[in-house]
């Protein structure tokens, strides 16, 4: 460390992981180091190691030593951090080795619970005893010499540090500041202290100054122009080289740093945090244990089928298990889905777990991976140091009470949540930005129409090639161009954290101590300050427990049909090859269905025509972005379609690739090719796939590719198919989709798909009653049941629940009116048995079934105080009147005004603005007499119409069941010869067409270029246009509109009909439909 370009490490660098008050990522520090010449660098976030892990990776890659360090504040009060006018004393704390790191954890993790969210502090009671493996350096840019009490508080940290205790200078150029470090300097040589220089950074480059201003302002609520010495005074808090430093303090003074920065040895890796030992019954061995219920659990799941090659791989797992001592992480997610199966609570596992039979012997996953010839070692491998990952899917509204088992059995101390780091994009920064610079709210929403959901690059270069001038700014002002300096400089960086959709982490010993935790905004939930991305290096071992609507949804349906059918559904056992089943999803009627709904799906299912599961396993992983990129999709469709012959580069890749017709779709595939063409072991394709993965090392894809082809030349491939398998190779890693995945996925396709067939009223019940989920909004969800011949009846206090349930239906027949080409509803006599009526039909057979009740829990507006005001006063008894709604419910004004618009009171008062007319009456307190006489009265107010109807159902509820609202439009679109969505079916390529319709999806890809489709829904169906970038950009305004009326020209091809967009307009309902209830996705 002698050297002349290494004679200083700065020790109290902060990253953007000091929220809000640091403007650069761990690794742009890092990096910076390395520019500079600096041999080590400390991270010295406040309060927060959350970019510990990614600092170390930066500082491994870049040849810097990383200095795992933190910032707290002693005092004896608990304030935000970086307060106006905070005095508290700031110390940075270092972790010279794991006992120090585990102290530094333990004092954030004290300072985060103890205090209120958003406001840690320390005071010295609590770092007694928690000092041990740490160097304290106490920061002096806020204190003064001569404050009073300083030396007394220097020497209780002197008993506590000894001689791991420092002063840290701070000199950032401004006037007094020689002036203040001589007089700390003298300080020190009176007290006894070292002393040293930092700069304390707070971003790595001085361009990043404007950053950390707008970041500072957002902290303290105001704009730059209003911030005045809340920001720093000066450009220089930025990581200065060591000549810099050099020149102001001296080489000598520098030096000190060096012997600090030398003391800190600890490594992240150094860690290695271990799973709490799983309590075997009668203390037997784990690994024994763990065979047992295997060895029971392949009977149950295979029976007369187990043989010798089921037992050659439940052995090779367990043992690969055992070596690795894996065991306890099965058994604690056996156990969870164990407590989840009591509680009739429905799980299954997925992703890569689904390539174990071990897993599927533990109930763990559904899917058999002997049967489907999958590859354990995509899961689990000696060769790859790092952990197996197991994500469980829990049905989401029971999901909470899987996560509170899991706290309660392991301890709230030992058991945590994964955080998930909500990083700037480009319309968070574009709002930011605009916030802090003053520009207008007005402004600000238009700067945010002008970008998209990407990045903030993105969005600035949007923002400086026209966008700013569509928003009505003046690119040559100072402001505009600032505002685009600021949002790009915010690209990902960290703006606070939230709870990740499901990673869980369990220790032996108290996870505050390996990674610091935190409350979580939820109750009951705490959270460590890594994500997903940070527990590998460390060693932590995470289990992804997710919520999954879709579970909800068939559990949901299981019990009502078992309710009002008395058939009990076992969804393991659903006959798995149903024509029906297979010709509904042909036909892409799959609204509400798994993984199948979306626009490109529906587009597809038609061409891959599914006949079988292994279809469906296909099926899912071709509309992915890793199919789509590496132009997997239309190779296979041509083949499925016999417009291409199936071709393979050697014919020793049939027999791999011949389920897809030669064309690679999996990941497990390409790891296959390897194995067998390029002699690999399992392992080494493994970690073929991760080196070639999306976090792709250079130097590791040249040893990869060095061995492929060595392999492939020993192996007889001639060198021409042996560029051709690299090739494909290198870029199938990056694309290839797990099959595994795709498997556990299909069999909640296929499940979801046989219930919508023969259950349909049960189907959307559930479905409603299971958002919010899915593609599509309740108001299409309740379209397709019509559709579907389901009875849709409104919601009604005097007969709906909070959810959605069913009811006896009266037979209706749809006469479709040649004039409106409107439905309407004409009652025949009930001529049978409520038991016959309920009897599973197929979608097109004629019959009875039950009819589906709207829930109040789709009115707008009420939420879980009104909810439980409505069923406390539901239990004494239906509601009788509006009166009697009133008094027992004791529901605002709002709820009640709303509930009356939606026609919620038409059993007990009948006619909205009647009702609402009732409701100002008895809110007055003179509806006595009135009252008694309002059925004879003249109607002091006009009834609504049929249109105003369903606007209001739209307005209240989101939805309508007396119709949709392009019925109401029909006749004067077909005197303008427009189609709906059904007649479009028949129109052939190259026709120009006009269908309208209500906006129900709006999609832009990454993977598109810039194309945008738009569905549109009409009373018969979708329709689907394409819009290419120049005519999105001509139709911007115009496309967001709820309904629209579109001109394009035809595609169709095998039955898929697509238009290609040249105009689009808005339609007037004159109704207002409320809040477009598209869904809009980028």
């Amino acid at each position: 460390m002698g050297g002349h370009l290494s004679d200083f490490v700065e020790l109290a660098a902060r990253s953007a992981f000091s929220l809000l008050a640091g403007a650069s990522n761990p690794e742009d520090m890092a990096y910076r180091a390395a520019a500079v010449g600096m041999p080590a660098l400390a991270l010295a976030d406040v309060f927060d190691l959350g970019g510990a892990v990614r600092f170390t990776r930066a500082c491994d890659d870049a040849g810097v030593r990383p200095i795992i360090g933190g910032e707290v504040r002693l005092g004896g009060g608990r304030t935000a951090p970086g307060r106006i006018g905070d005095r508290r004393l700031r110390l940075v704390l270092l972790a010279e080795n794991l006992a120090g790191y585990h102290a530094l954890s333990a004092l954030i993790t004290r300072a985060r619970l103890a205090s209120p969210r958003g406001s840690p502090g320390l005071v010295f009671t609590e770092i007694e005893g928690r000092t041990g493996g740490l160097t304290c350096l106490i920061m002096t840019e806020n204190q003064q010499p001569e404050t009073p009490g300083f030396e007394y508080r220097v020497e209780q940290l002197r008993t506590l540090f000894s001689d791991r205790l420092h002063l840290a200078l701070e000199h950032h150029g401004l006037p007094a500041d020689a002036r203040r470090c001589s007089a700390w300097i003298r300080r020190a040589r009176d007290l006894g202290l070292p002393w040293l220089p930092v700069n304390a950074p707070l971003y790595a480059r001085p361009r990043d100054r404007i950053v950390l201003d707008a970041l500072t302002c957002l902290r303290y609520g105001t704009t730059l122009d209003e911030a005045n010495d809340r920001l720093p005074p000066n450009g220089e808090w930025y990581l200065k080289g060591v000549s810099h430093m050099r020149e102001r303090w001296g080489r000598d003074a520098l030096l000190e740093t060096l012997r600090v920065a030398d003391r800190c040895r600890f490594h992240m890796t150094d860690l290695k945090p271990r799973l709490p030992p799983f309590d075997v019954p009668g203390g037997g061995e784990r690994n024994a244990f763990l065979r047992g219920l295997v060895e029971r659990g392949a009977q149950e799941r295979y029976g007369d089928r187990l043989d010798t090659p089921h037992l050659r791989q439940i052995e090779h797992e367990l043992g690969i298990i055992g070596r690795l001592d894996l065991a306890d992480y099965f058994l604690i997610m056996w156990d969870i889905v164990r407590f989840a199966n009591r509680r009739g609570i429905l799980v299954q596992g997925r992703g890569s777990a689904a390539n174990s039979a071990v897993c599927y012997c533990l109930g763990i996953t559904a899917v058999d991976p002997i049967g489907l010839d999958l590859l354990f070692e995509r899961f689990l491998s000696e060769s790859r140091h790092e952990p197996p990952d197991i994500d469980l899917d829990i049905a989401h509204r029971d999901r909470e009470e899987v996560l509170q088992y899991v706290y309660q059995r392991y301890g709230r101390r030992h058991a945590a949540m994964v955080c998930e780091s909500i990083t700037y994009r480009g319309k968070m920064a574009a709002r930011d930005a605009a916030r802090v610079l003053g520009f207008s709210s007005e402004e600000s929403d238009r700067l945010s129409l002008e970008v998209d959901r990407g990045g903030a690059v993105d969005a600035a270069h949007r923002l400086a090639e026209g966008g700013a001038v569509r928003a009505g700014l003046d690119p040559s002002e100072p402001s505009t161009m600032a505002l685009i300096r600021t949002v790009a400089g915010l690209e990902d960086l960290p703006r606070h954290r939230s709870i990740h959709v499901g990673g869980f982490v369990i220790s032996d010993r108290p996870i505050g101590e390996v990674v610091p935790v935190e409350r979580a905004s939820m109750a009951d939930r705490t959270v460590i300050q890594w994500d997903k991305d940070d527990l590998d290096l460390p060693g932590f071992i995470k289990f992804d427990l997710l919520g999954l609507g879709m579970l909800t949804l068939l559990g949901d349906a299981i019990r009502i049909i078992r309710r009002t059918r008395g058939v009990s559904i076992d969804l393991a056992r659903l006959p798995p090859d149903d024509p029906a089943v297979y010709d509904m999803i042909c036909a892409a009627d799959t609204v509400g269905v798994f993984q199948i709904e979306s626009r490109a799906q529906m587009n597809t299912l038609p061409r891959v025509r599914p006949r079988c599961f292994y279809d469906l396993v296909v099926e899912v992983a071709l509309i992915r972005p890793g199919p789509i990129q590496g132009d997997m999709v239309h190779p296979y469709l041509r083949r499925r379609n016999g417009e291409e012959p199936v071709t393979y580069l050697d014919p020793r890749l049939e027999p791999l690739l011949k389920r897809t017709l030669g064309v690679p779709l999996f990941q497990e595939q390409g790891m296959k090719v390897a194995i067998t063409l390029a002699g690999f072991t399992p392992g080494q394709a493994d970690n073929m796939r991760r080196a070639m993965g999306f976090k792709r090392s250079h130097r590791k894809m040249q040893e990869v590719e060095r061995d492929l082809v060595e392999g492939l030349r020993r192996n007889g491939v001639a060198s021409d198919v042996a560029a051709q398998i690299l090739k494909y190779l290198t870029a199938f890693a990056n694309y290839g989709f797990p099959e595994s995945h795709s498997a556990s996925f299909a069999l909640l396709v296929y499940a979801s798909s046989y219930l919508k067939c023969y259950y349909a009223p049960e189907f959307y019940a559930a479905l409603l009653n299971a958002q919010p989920m899915g593609f599509y909004s309740p108001a299409t969800i309740i379209n397709d049941a019509r559709r579907h011949g389901v009875e849709v009846r409104p919601v009604d206090l005097a007969r709906s629940e909070w959810d959605s349930t069913l009811e006896m239906a009266t037979v209706r027949r749809q006469v479709r009116s040649k004039s409106r080409n409107r439905r309407d509803d004409v009652e025949t006599p009930q001529k049978r048995s409520f038991e016959e009526a309920l009897r599973p039909k197929r979608p097109d057979c004629e019959g009875n079934a039950p009819a589906l009740r709207i829930g109040l829990r789709l009115v707008h507006g009420l939420g879980p105080k009104a909810r439980e005001k409505l069923q406390g006063a539901r239990e004494e008894g239906p509601f009788q009147s509006v009166e009697d709604v009133m008094r027992r419910s004791g529901l605002g004004p709002p709820d009640l005004r709303v509930l009356a618009e939606a026609g919620a009171f038409e059993t007990l008062w009948p006619g909205r603005r009647q009702a609402l007319w009732e409701l100002l009456r008895q809110a007055r307190g003179d509806a006595g007499p009135l009252a008694r006489r309002a059925r004879e009265s003249a109607a002091p107010v006009r009834e609504m119409s049929a249109l105003e109807r369903i606007a209001a159902d739209y307005r209240c509820v989101g939805l309508s069941s007396e119709g949709h609202p392009i019925e109401f439009l029909r006749p004067g679109l077909e005197s303008q010869g427009v189609l709906t969505a059904e007649a479009l079916r028949s129109r052939r390529s190259g026709d120009v067409v006009q269908v309208a319709g209500l906006a129900i999806c709006r999609q832009r890809p990454g993977t598109a270029k810039g194309v945008m489709f738009v569905t549109l829904e009409d009373e018969t169906g979708f329709s689907n246009f394409v819009v290419m970038p120049d005519a999105r950009e001509a139709m911007r305004d115009t496309l967001r509109a709820p309904l629209l009326l579109m001109e394009g020209v035809v595609e169709n091809e095998q039955g898929v009909v697509n238009v290609l967009a040249r105009r689009a307009q808005r339609l007037d309902l004159n109704g207002d439909l409320g809040p477009s209830r598209s869904h809009d996705y980028r």
